[in-house]
C-alpha cells in the first residue's frame, strides 16, 4: 500500500524464472499488488532457452496464475495499461495478471542461431495464444537484433523497452523489430 499511496498504479512482477520454472514468489507478489490497490498488474517470464520446452514454460506459468478459490481478484485485460493503448480486449486466460511479457534479452542465454531462437520464441507465443494469454515483449534493439536477427514477426505485440534516462518520454525510441512505437518505457532502474 506504500507504493499505491505514492501514486503507483502499475506493476510488473516476475512470474517465470530463467531456470525455466515458475517463480515461486510471483503469484504472491501479483496478488499482493492487487490487494494493495495497484490497478494494473502484469507479469513477465525470463525464458530459459537451454531448458527447452518453450510451450511448457508458458503453460506452467499460466496455470500457476489462474484464478482459484484462494485468489481474491483477477485483472480484466481491458483495464491494463499497455494493451489498453494497443486496443486489446477481453481477459487474459483467467489469470490474476493482465498481460504476460516475454523478456527477450541477454544474448549469453540464447543460441547463436537466430533461427533457433525464433523457433523457441514462436513456441512460447503459440502456446500463449492457444491459452488466450495477452502477450507483450520486453526487449531492446540491442538485445532483439542479435537474439532474433531483427525479425519483424512480433511487431504486432506491445513493446516494453528500457532506457534509464529518467525521462518518461518515448522521444528516445527508434523503431526496430517491427515495433514502430512502444507501449511502455522503463526509464528508472
Amino acid at each position: 500500500s506504500c507504493l499505491k499511496s505514492n501514486g503507483v498504479s502499475f506493476a510488473v512482477v516476475r512470474v517465470g524464472r530463467s531456470t525455466g520454472h515458475v517463480d515461486p514468489n510471483g503469484r504472491a507478489m501479483a496478488q499482493g499488488a492487487l490487494n494493495a490497490g495497484i490497478k494494473y498488474v502484469d507479469g513477465y517470464i525470463f525464458p530459459c532457452y537451454k531448458c527447452g520446452n518453450p510451450a511448457g514454460q508458458v503453460r506452467q506459468v499460466v496455470e500457476n496464475l489462474k484464478s482459484s478459490s484462494g485468489i481474491n481478484s483477477t485483472v480484466n485485460a481491458t483495464e491494463g495499461m499497455a494493451y489498453r493503448e494497443q486496443g486489446y480486449n477481453g481477459t487474459s486466460a483467467g489469470m490474476i495478471i493482465g498481460m504476460l511479457w516475454l523478456d527477450i534479452e541477454g544474448t549469453q542465454y540464447w543460441s547463436s542461431s537466430t533461427s533457433s531462437n525464433l523457433n523457441f520464441i514462436a513456441g512460447m507465443v503459440n502456446e500463449a495464444e492457444s491459452l488466450g494469454v495477452k502477450l507483450g515483449f520486453y526487449t531492446s534493439k540491442f538485445q532483439w537484433n542479435p537474439i532474433a536477427g531483427g525479425s519483424t514477426k512480433y511487431g504486432k505485440y506491445p513493446l516494453w523497452y528500457a532506457h534509464y534516462d529518467n525521462n518518461p518520454s518515448f522521444s528516445d525510441f527508434s523503431p526496430f523489430g517491427g515495433w514502430s512505437k512502444p507501449a511502455i518505457k522503463q526509464y528508472k532502474g
